[in-house]
């Protein structure tokens, strides 16, 4: 038996991997006709496949309930970022007063508590929601200290990265198992297990969409590249 979110990912997977194979020959069959005189003006012939439609036989045997994240203990979340805090603060020759730390430390408790009673930790993503948190809860300092803070654009992208990393690193305490089922889609299984309450079947369209990569150029001057629709 496997998991049915391995075996849909396996489907998938192996349509991608088509696609891979495919491209690699139309490469192949490119520099044949570029060598060929009577085939160099020619158009490539490129196979896709815009959608695939899967109908399979399957047994299912059972359902594993998962478990929830557990989130680290807030005082140990707080306590790291704030001493991330000082620390970048100390690096990088930041001035921050004592109330504008304070007023940080204070925000990102009322952040953690507010993801904590609304269970938002146990599901979803714990990491980013634990980085987002210090993030409003920097930005909400910045924004008390007006015009009075010192600190450059450069130093508060590095400062709020570091914040970000440090919370996401400690958010968890231990990680979650999400819920699976259990399935077999192997022809000898489902001969010798089916019968008329227990085989379902798996109907799956599968739709080829290709990515291509982009280069662009960020605000502070770095390049980065990203995968775009075709």
């Amino acid at each position: 038996m496997a998991d049915l979110g391995r075996l849909l990912g396996t489907l998938l997977g192996s349509l991608a991997h088509a696609r891979r194979i495919a491209d690699e020959e139309t490469a192949a069959i490119a520099e044949y006709y570029k060598n060929n005189p009577l085939l160099e003006g020619m158009s490539l012939p490129r196979v896709r496949v815009p959608e695939l439609i899967l109908d399979l036989p399957m047994i299912i045997e059972g359902h594993e309930e998962g478990e929830p994240n557990v989130m680290q203990e807030d005082a140990v979340i707080r306590k790291a970022v704030s001493e991330e805090l000082r620390m970048v603060l100390e690096r990088d020759r930041i001035h921050f007063t004592q109330a504008m730390v304070q007023r940080f430390e204070q925000e990102v408790k009322v952040e953690l508590d507010t993801l904590k009673a609304g269970g938002e930790f146990e599901r979803g993503y714990p990491r980013e929601l634990a980085a987002r948190a210090v993030d409003k809860a920097l930005s909400r300092a910045m924004a008390e200290a007006g015009p009075q803070r010192s600190i450059t654009q450069a130093q508060l992208r590095a400062l709020s990265s570091a914040l970000r990393l440090k919370a996401s690193n400690v958010a968890l305490k231990r990680e979650g198992v999400p819920a699976k089922i259990t399935a077999s889609i192997i022809s000898s299984e489902i001969k010798e297990k089916a019968t008329a309450n227990n085989v379902v079947r798996l109907k799956v369209s599968m739709k080829e969409e290709g990515l291509e990569w982009t280069i662009g150029q960020n605000e502070d001057g770095t390049v980065s590249q990203k995968l775009t629709p075709e």
